[in-house]
């Protein structure tokens, strides 16, 4: 069973609730969970029902993949390694095709909704951290610059800085290159032992490098 034996990266453990059951009724409903825009009721969450709210942890994941020369590959994420992920961006237009999250934790649990005709039903989830790609006049890359994409995670004060994701979202793991020059610091989260950091850390590297 997960043991969340470090500060949480929210404001309160109310919040990881909320999010858990907002992206549960996502996953119940059918609802698509890649642009997660409908804002759930207080009756609506009260309606998921987590047996004793047992969560059981996993300690990795597979991600199977097709290679640009067809051949069939993949990755295995480890929140204590390798945990940076890739997938597709929720955005109609985007100016950069993908999204990046680092996997703080892999989980599963049961669960249904009171009151309908939801059976039980066995779910994995992933808890993740959010990086946003660095877009600017500044820092141009792709192909024709010769210049690798970079994001940097998304400050702690942004609700939508950490959340949930269904493991088939994940296209892939990928490679962040922590961009030295920019060094570490607190930008987007506080000072000190979180969840959302290895265990011998206290601040960030402030930006990164996509590996392509």
């Amino acid at each position: 069973m997960a043991q969340l034996d470090r500060q949480l990266p929210y404001d309160n453990f109310q919040n990881f609730i909320s999010k858990l059951k907002d992206h549960i009724l996502y996953r119940l409903k059918k609802l698509d969970v890649s642009e997660c825009d409908y804002t759930f009721s207080d009756e609506e969450r009260n309606s998921v029902i987590i047996p004793n709210y047992t969560v059981y942890s996993v300690n990795t994941m597979q991600v199977h993949y097709t290679t640009y020369d067809m051949r069939r590959e993949y990755d295995t994420i480890n929140p204590k390694a390798n945990a940076d992920i890739m997938v597709l961006s929720g955005e109609t237009s985007p100016s950069h095709p993908y999204w990046y999250a680092r996997v703080l934790g892999i989980y599963q649990l049961d669960t249904w909704l009171e009151g309908s005709r939801t059976e039980k039903q066995h779910l994995a989830f992933l808890h993740v951290r959010w990086l946003a790609p660095l877009i600017s006049s500044d820092h141009q890359s792709g192909i024709r610059c010769a210049r690798l994409p970079k994001v940097a995670f998304v400050e702690e004060s942004d609700y939508d800085a950490f959340g949930f994701l269904d493991p088939g979202q994940v296209i892939r793991g990928t490679h962040l290159i922590p961009a030295f020059v920019s060094g570490r610091g607190i930008t987007s989260l506080r000072y000190g032992t979180s969840l959302a950091r290895a265990k011998d850390e206290l601040d960030d590297w402030e930006e990164f490098y996509v590996g392509m």
